[in-house]
């Protein structure tokens, strides 16, 4: 049996084991992956990705559930590594190239080794074999939405309408380098519904009139959990929640995202006094403005919603669906029950029926939030349909805008302009 080696020398996380995820489909072989260390400072959100049974591990690794539809599964030691690749062939992702030690290491065990590198040539990104030095692959590069494909594009998608420009918390850099779910899972939705979307990085820093003019034009805001995380940097993202709610712009909340918009929502119905900020907790993440519970254990991969009849959600989704969870803590029901007053419903609970997963606001064009994290299970060929659902909206929005402009224009146009010429 053989262990291939693909070294890829980057910092970046959503890089990791991409070459190595592409190459393992390509063969149809299992990936394995050791556990692996990123610069936390640089980059919070390294170890993001939920695999379904619940392993937390290095956000790049979605790329092997995107592109072969198979678990990532837990990180391996060398022991575990050698047992497996004494039955099959496997393919295993480093940072760098294979050392001396390691390879007379396992090939004494009787397992034979082949080492490859990843080189990047301007845009894409190929496989080198480190002994002969040759390329042994097509040249791979990432499209505006982060993902992966063969050639300068995969598969174009025909679209149709106004570009439309959708809001996402965060900057550029962190979506597309650190967490890449959201992006790539915005982009799938975009292609399944052949809509031209702009994507608007707000970053947690902006305020007042800057954070204004960024949001002017914006037709539907994002909030995504998993970038939500530096505690000095709160203020952002709740001031976007409520620049949301004050010009009814569709919203989509994930996670820490839905835990914001239900502080600015709280904040505007109870007052800044009953709904504060909180610091950081134990656990290194952040609380939102809400009270919230600690679960016991962690909530983890994958999970039933069991959604609520006649809400919004149970339209899209059906009555239960299925979604990928990071969750460690839940939401104070006492204050949801508070804003029902406000048009705030609880539309998903956990299989117990007790703990609320999902919320959404009644006289609002689209306000939902979600407890689990919806772009872990989102693929190019099925989109997950909250997102669908969410630039659906974006797009009715922004028609009805463009109708009551053109019928505020004709009804004070003047029906004999000449008579007002000297």
């Amino acid at each position: 049996m053989t262990i291939t080696f693909i070294a890829h020398s980057t910092p970046e996380p959503a890089l990791y084991g991409a070459m190595a995820a592409i190459l393992a489909e390509l063969r149809a072989l299992p990936l394995c992956h050791f556990p692996v260390s990123h610069d936390a400072q640089r980059y919070p959100n390294a170890r993001q990705h939920v695999t379904a049974q619940g392993q937390a591990i290095t956000s790049g690794l979605v790329w092997l559930e995107r592109l072969t539809g198979r678990d990532a599964g837990e990180e391996s030691g060398i022991e575990s590594l050698i047992y497996r690749a004494l039955k099959e062939d496997i393919v295993v992702p480093l940072r760098e190239p294979l050392s001396a030690e390691l390879n007379a290491f396992i090939t004494a065990q009787g397992i034979e080794t082949e080492s490859l590198t990843v080189v990047r040539n301007q845009d894409k990104f190929q496989l080198e074999d480190c002994i002969t030095g040759k390329i042994r692959s097509n040249g791979w590069g990432r499209d505006a939405f982060g993902r992966w494909a063969l050639g300068s594009v995969s598969q174009p998608v025909m679209r149709a309408g106004k570009t439309l420009r959708v809001a996402l918390m965060g900057d550029f850099s962190e979506q597309r380098d650190s967490y890449p779910a959201m992006l790539a899972a915005l982009g799938d939705a975009a292609d399944a519904l052949a809509m031209n979307i702009d994507v608007v990085y707000v970053t947690s820093t902006l305020l007042g009139s800057q954070l204004d003019c960024t949001l002017a034009d914006v037709d539907g805001i994002i909030f995504p959990g998993a970038t939500i995380t530096r505690s000095d940097a709160q203020a952002g993202p709740l001031a976007t929640a409520t620049w949301a709610l004050e010009n009814q712009t569709p919203v989509l909340g994930i996670n820490q995202g839905m835990h914001q918009m239900i502080t600015a929502l709280g904040q505007k119905v109870l007052g800044q006094e009953r709904v504060v900020m909180h610091g950081p907790s134990t656990l290194g993440s952040l609380q939102t403005g809400l009270p919230l519970a600690e679960h016991t254990q962690p909530r983890l991969g994958n999970h039933p919603v069991i959604t609520r009849r006649g809400t919004l959600l149970a339209n899209k989704t059906g009555n239960e669906f299925l979604l990928r969870y990071n969750q460690r803590r839940y939401l104070n029901p006492h204050l949801l029950a508070e804003l029902e007053g406000a048009g705030l419903n609880v539309s998903g609970y956990d299989e117990s029926g007790e703990q609320a997963q999902a919320v959404e606001l009644n006289n609002h064009p689209f306000f939902i939030g979600v407890q689990g994290q919806p772009e872990l299970t989102s693929r190019r060929e099925r989109p997950n349909p909250l997102l669908m659902a969410f630039l659906q909206q974006v797009r009715q929005c922004n028609r009805d805008r463009d109708v009551s402009h053109a019928a505020l224009t004709k009804s004070v146009r003047l029906k004999h302009p000449h008579r007002l010429m000297g």
